[in-house]
């Protein structure tokens, strides 16, 4: 009666020779790591845990890219287990993109990646993209002399801030700092500067850690986009993970030992080096299985279509746009009017406050309904719930702010974040160390060319202005979180080592916070904007 199991089925006892002889693999705990797995069969290997209850070290050493290829096939795209995907890692490295498509690029919580610093690296030399909606027109020539104006400016301001700073800060130079590290500390702070001439046309890199499955998605997200240059990005990063060799550095110091064991044996050295090259996978792509029927979503571009459409008939109803700068917290939890709202804020330009008391007050149930069902309508079988529905978030702040602060929160993971297109209405920040030096005027004047040309070349190419815009010019996000995030944003973004702009911005997340749950902020470890430690990094 001991083995009687459910539905009456009994286990028959073993012998005890029976119980001798079996393995006994299971008493000894063992944990170890694994390197030199490609991303397909690695997943593969990790998967097959499910599936059988042999060691991994007797199963990883017989899966190939084959064996990879068939069960992916089977399980993934047949039964639809998409978890198995999230178990393939993949590196993908950007070079010279434009910053407006890096930022398209980071816009995806479960990545992994680092990016060019405006504050530790000279962008002066990178050049800048060219749209090619723009390519061959008048607009093409008013944007290169615009973008080649702001990097001479941004190369002409540098030493000027730099003195700047110096005469102002010098005093506060520790005793124990030597000159490198004095001088180090003082460009990138007038980099914090400088860059808000940057012009989001400028070329950038970074590079990303994610999973199959995330890289799948982006994907369908990327290829979908209304910019040029993001569609031609994701065809060639599609190209890139499942067509081209994937560069392996072992593999590029392993091709002249290959080249000497030929030359030292030449009679066996040819079957010799094919089974080495077999082994180490040479030419290999990453992920040639996983993501090679990612394409164009049509149900995403409906959805946008129809959003937008819907919006613009509801805008005169909703009034003037207000315009706040900085941090606001949204005053409500409701979830249906938390999406309502977040789906209409991505296409109006009114702020999240406006939008939910349009929503609360100047919606019926019919129009509720109606604009709740356009995320849905379109969706397809394996399609997950557009992101704009993810609602229920206690803490919703709407951001307004520079184009550089706003880079810096938006590395931020573990949060929902919802953006506006970016466009010259919001208007420029000027940073207070440009407000107080004789660089103000020619600054300003610059800012007010190139808000004027996005705002034409927006006129003619919706969404395409955005490359002309520098850093300084504000843009509108909302970041929905729980007190646990907010927490670590604060405690983060309000350090002295932080840019001013990040952690006036942070302070004010924290104060929003702190008036309507002050015991729950007495705890955070937050430091006033006012405490400034210049030399600290």
């Amino acid at each position: 009666m001991a083995n009687r199991c459910l539905m009456g089925y009994s286990r028959p006892e073993m012998s005890g020779l029976e119980r001798e002889e079996r393995p006994d693999r299971f008493s000894e705990r063992r944990i170890f790591t694994v390197l030199g797995v490609h991303p397909e069969p690695g997943g593969y290997g990790v998967a097959k845990f499910s599936r059988s209850s042999q060691p991994y070290q007797k199963w990883i050493m017989d899966l190939t890219q084959e064996g990879a290829q068939k069960f992916y096939e089977t399980f993934y795209f047949d039964y639809g287990h998409s978890s198995i995907a999230d178990l393939a890692h993949v590196t993908v490295i950007f070079e010279n993109i434009s910053m407006v498509a890096a930022e398209e690029l980071w816009d995806e919580p479960l990545i992994d990646g680092q990016a060019s610093s405006t504050r530790y690296q000279d962008f002066e030399k990178r050049g800048f993209h060219i749209p090619t909606e723009i390519k061959g027109s008048q607009l093409e020539d008013e944007y290169r002399n615009l973008c080649q104006r702001l990097l001479s400016e941004y190369r002409a301001f540098l030493p000027e801030v730099l003195n700047f700073l110096m005469e102002r800060h010098a005093w506060e130079r520790p005793a124990d700092m030597d000159d490198a590290k004095y001088e180090r500390t003082l460009k990138a702070r007038a980099f914090d500067v400088v860059r808000y001439i940057l012009p989001m046309g400028i070329r950038t890199g970074l590079g990303h850690i994610l999973s199959a499955r995330t890289l799948e998605r982006r994907l369908i997200d990327l290829l979908s986009h209304p910019l040029v240059e993001i569609q031609e990005i994701a065809q060639e990063l599609k190209e890139a993970a499942v067509k081209k060799p994937a560069f392996n550095p072992v593999n590029e110091r392993l091709r002249p030992l290959i080249e000497e064991i030929e030359k030292a044996l030449p009679k066996d050295s040819k079957a010799l080096s094919k089974k080495i090259e077999e082994i180490a996978a040479f030419d290999a792509p990453s992920v040639p299985t996983l993501v090679k029927y990612a394409e164009r979503s049509e149900s995403l571009i409906k959805t946008r279509e129809a959003t937008q459409k819907l919006a613009s008939e509801l805008a005169p109803r909703i009034g003037e746009v207000e315009t706040r700068l900085g941090a606001q917290l949204s005053e409500r939890c409701d979830p249906e009017i938390e999406q309502l709202a977040t789906l209409l804020y991505t296409a109006l330009p009114h702020s999240y406050s406006q939008l939910e008391r349009f929503v609360a007050d100047g919606l019926n149930a019919k129009e509720r309904q109606e604009i709740l069902a356009i995320p849905q309508k379109y969706r397809g079988k394996f399609d997950p719930p557009p992101f704009q529905t993810r609602s229920g978030y206690q803490f919703v702040f709407d951001l307004c702010v520079d184009c550089g602060a706003w880079r810096d929160f938006h590395r931020h993971r573990r949060l929902v974040q919802i953006h506006k297109n970016l466009d010259a209405e919001l208007g420029f920040d000027t940073p207070p160390d440009l407000q107080a030096s004789s660089l103000r005027e020619r600054y300003e004047k610059l800012m007010i060319e190139a808000g004027g040309l996005a705002r034409r070349i927006d006129a003619q190419h919706a969404g395409v202005g955005q490359y002309a815009l520098p850093f300084a010019f504000r843009r509108k996000s909302l970041f929905k979180m729980d007190a646990a995030e907010l927490q670590y944003i604060a405690e983060l973004r309000t350090g002295p080592e932080n840019h001013f702009s990040v952690r006036e911005i942070a302070y004010q997340m924290y104060e929003a916070f702190a008036k309507r749950y002050p015991r729950l902020a007495k705890s955070m470890r937050v430091i006033h904007p006012s405490k400034q430690e210049f030399f600290q990094r």
